[in-house]
């Protein structure tokens, strides 16, 4: 078992003046979010551009040249509360524009950024300049990015993520992505983050919906209600396709007991195997009972992707 709880954050920016207030908003939840036991918070696309307002200055000129320095707030709140942060800022870097998240541990230590890799129309017409893509590493796993439309672009965005081992994805956005996130979740076989304020969501590698909501509910937008959403998520599991492994299920329950869990998604033929026992790996009980993973599975039947396949 290696159990991570995750958090988004919705932030209600238009009732903001300031960066500054937008900040204080999120510092606040980031402290309930880690009682709770959250131990990274995932923030929404750009939040120092949330309380700009429909004809205030151009949306170049909310760049951030000294992130560190101009979310130093947020960082040291999130020391405080112990708990890891995705920020994600539009910033102005040697003269270029960039849309980025930038991650950090418990202890506020820079553990590296994702570039946003399609940048929108709008923002490609102002000279925002894309990224390259690859997982950052937290707390022993791999953390695998995106932000906004690049959901909708996931051959070029998320297979080279996936390819070189992501466990999760994070997601700050703008889009909801709908059932393509919940697509990518279930062909890629791990679990997707998304942060937008309107309608956070967390998926499990199966797809499965484990937690939903936002500033979209009217009881949110009254004031009530908390906008944080959470998780706790194993990490030490695999999604396995039916056929070549049903016939298996029955014996690895019965070898090992509790030590595993099984979860069956009739709709899409996938069995959900965990291990939920800390020494007990589940590449380990893979092997065991010569299980094959879904990723793998379907690779065998084209050949494109065979090489592609990771090794579990």
């Amino acid at each position: 078992m290696n159990e991570k709880t995750i958090a988004t954050i919705a932030l209600h920016g238009e009732r903001h003046s300031s960066f500054k207030e937008t900040m204080e908003e999120a510092a606040k939840w980031l402290e309930i979010a880690a009682a709770q036991g959250a131990q990274l918070a995932v923030l929404p696309e750009t939040i120092n551009l949330l309380h700009r307002k429909t004809g205030s200055a151009p949306f170049e000129t909310f760049a951030l040249e000294y992130w560190q320095e101009d979310a130093a707030f947020l960082c040291d709140a999130a020391v405080r509360a112990n708990i890891s942060l995705v920020l994600p800022l539009l910033v102005r870097e040697n003269g270029i524009l960039a849309n980025r998240f930038y991650l950090l541990s418990r202890e506020g230590s820079f553990l590296g950024y994702y570039q946003k890799r399609i940048p929108a129309p709008g923002e490609q017409a102002l000279g925002v300049e894309a990224g390259n893509t690859s997982p950052l590493l937290w707390e022993g796993l791999r953390l695998g990015g995106a932000i906004c439309v690049d959901v909708y672009f996931p051959s070029v965005v998320f297979d080279p993520q996936v390819d070189a081992g992501a466990d999760l994805f994070v997601i700050p956005s703008y889009t909801p992505a709908g059932a393509v996130l919940d697509t990518c979740a279930l062909i890629y076989g791990v679990p997707f983050v998304l942060a937008y304020s309107p309608w956070s969501r967390i998926l499990d590698r199966d797809g499965t919906e484990l937690a939903a909501g936002g500033y979209r509910s009217e009881t949110l937008r009254a004031g009530f209600g908390s906008p944080i959403q959470m998780a706790t998520i194993n990490f030490n599991a695999v999604t396995l396709f039916a056929d070549l492994n049903q016939d298996k299920m029955r014996d690895v329950e019965r070898h090992y007991g509790g030590k595993v869990r099984i979860r069956f998604n009739q709709d899409n033929c996938i069995f959900t195997l965990e291990s939920r026992c800390a020494e007990l790996s589940i590449d380990e009980v893979m092997r065991q009972f010569g299980l094959i993973s879904r990723r793998n599975y379907f690779a065998n039947y084209y050949p494109g992707l065979r090489d592609r396949a990771k090794t579990r």
